[in-house]
């Protein structure tokens, strides 16, 4: 007993560590792909500036706590209300790696995660305050009038903001009053909660780099795959429907057989 016991839970855990790893070579070969299309979209987004994003995101998972496809997700959406507010070149890589950094502070400050930091404050920047709320950051009108009049791109409070006026005021804004988590992230690098974000960081890199070296062999495979399925579905097609072509007399007389035979066992009502 205590033999089959044993053979059971072997094959239970092999069973088990085949199903991981072809999970965890999905996941891999999803993250590389991932990766290629935010690089792609990051050289879209910045133009000659990409490659300082890249380096920029090269260090994120101990730097940040954010895997390096988190962090040019979040340049690149930082990036989009940037270039919408006239900035590009440098200008634009530093405005989006700035907030990047920022998300990771506000997070460690506030015991969130960097995607719930860096949803708060793309939902300021397009002018919706009460997510960043979450973070002790207050944006109202007034309050960005006035950022707008010290950064000098208004001479009045009185006017009304354009959407590009109100990007660069609420990002001066965010920053005026997130001074006390600033630079938190590094300050408490070695605490339990930092010390999670950053190894998940690192597993997400580590998936990444596996998907890496299997996508080439993914990409010269597939093709064949796809003529193979091409070719041979018809034939399987045509197949079934002849077999079930075949069995169907078969089935029918099999029920015209056990017809009687179910009846007279059946339950009698009642």
């Amino acid at each position: 007993a205590w033999s089959v016991a044993a053979g059971t839970l072997l094959a239970d855990g092999i069973k088990t560590g085949v199903s991981a790893a072809i999970g965890f070579i999905g996941d891999s070969i999803g993250a590389a792909t991932d990766i290629n299309e935010t690089i792609s979209k990051v050289g879209v987004l910045f133009g000659d500036a990409a490659g300082e994003i890249e380096a920029f995101a090269a260090t994120a998972a101990t730097g940040l706590g954010q895997s390096r496809q988190q962090a040019m997700d979040a340049a690149a959406t930082f990036a989009t209300f940037g270039k919408g507010a006239g900035l590009s070149g440098s200008a634009l890589a530093d405005f989006s790696t700035d907030l990047t950094v920022l998300a990771s502070d506000m997070a460690s400050f506030s015991n969130t995660s960097p995607e719930q930091a860096i949803e708060a404050i793309g939902a300021a920047l397009r002018g919706e305050s009460e997510p960043i709320r979450a973070y002790g950051v207050l944006l109202d009108d007034a309050t960005l009038r006035q950022k707008a009049l010290e950064l000098g791109i208004t001479s009045t409070t009185k006017d009304a903001l354009t959407p590009q006026q109100k990007v660069l005021a609420a990002q001066a804004a965010i920053f005026d009053q997130t001074s006390a988590a600033q630079g938190d992230f590094a300050r408490t690098a070695g605490g339990a909660a930092n010390q999670q974000r950053i190894l998940a960081a690192q597993f997400g890199e580590l998936k990444a780099t596996v998907g890496a070296g299997l996508l080439p062999v993914i990409t010269a495979v597939l093709p064949a795959v796809t003529s193979l399925v091409s070719t041979i579905g018809p034939q399987l097609a045509s197949v079934g429907s002849s077999l079930g072509g075949a069995l169907m007399p078969i089935a029918e007389t099999l029920g015209t057989t056990l017809q009687p035979v179910l009846a007279a066992i059946a339950p009698i009502p009642g």
